[in-house]
């Protein structure tokens, strides 16, 4: 008696369970997902062909602009928040926590101490008309509010590689426009090598190498 073969078909596989988990996936960095804060100050900057990467992460950046205000950025909410408590405290200036909170989710800020308060108080798009700058003291750098934010950041984030909250310390940038005139520059690089700062990178935009494009040339 013959054997009966059963029909054979192709075999249908369900992806019902694996577009539920995309899905949720999608959801869930979608929800716990945070945009970088945009950049209050605007910088053109000039080009080279350095091709030095940068972290990601760990940078304290400078920032000037072509009118000479300077601002200042850096990474890291819980060093952000040891800074703005320890500032807090040293100057005496009446925080609330809403306020703290708020200075360690920011981006860059470019403000007097004194003002700091009101800056925060502000929609993001009100601040620009307070950002005059922070305060830079090249004949005292014991007065200059600039060298005081740039030594105590990195007290900051040098505390929280101690607990274990960050991996390394901050990488010095200075990021200024290419038009910006160079005495505000000097200003900013003086001040660094007051505090014993003498090794920082300066963030361009990237260009052709001439001499390689010559050396292609020559190749071809």
């Amino acid at each position: 008696m013959p054997k009966h073969k059963p029909k054979r078909g192709a075999p249908a596989i369900d992806m019902t369970a694996m577009c539920d988990v995309a899905f949720l996936l999608l959801t869930f960095f979608m929800l716990t997902a945070k945009a970088k804060p945009q950049e209050t100050l605007v910088i053109d900057t000039p080009s080279s062909v350095s091709q030095t990467k940068l972290p990601d992460a760990g940078t304290l950046t400078i920032l000037v602009g072509k009118d000479g205000r300077i601002f200042l950025d850096m990474t890291g909410q819980h060093t952000r928040k040891s800074l703005i408590d320890d500032v807090s405290s040293r100057f005496q200036i009446a925080m609330t926590e809403e306020e703290k909170i708020e200075f360690a989710n920011s981006g860059s800020f470019g403000v007097a101490r004194s003002q700091l308060r009101q800056w925060l108080n502000l929609d993001k798009a009100d601040r620009d008309k307070i950002s005059t700058g922070i305060p830079v003291d090249t004949a005292d750098v014991n007065k200059s509010e600039l060298a005081d934010w740039i030594h105590n950041a990195r007290l900051a984030q040098f505390r929280m590689k101690q607990e274990g909250k960050v991996k390394e310390e901050y990488v010095m940038v200075l990021k200024a426009d290419k038009d910006t005139p160079y005495p505000a520059i000097q200003k900013v690089v003086n001040t660094l090598v007051d505090i014993n700062v003498n090794k920082f990178n300066l963030i361009t935009n990237m260009e052709e190498d001439p001499n390689k494009l010559g050396t292609e040339k020559k190749s071809e």
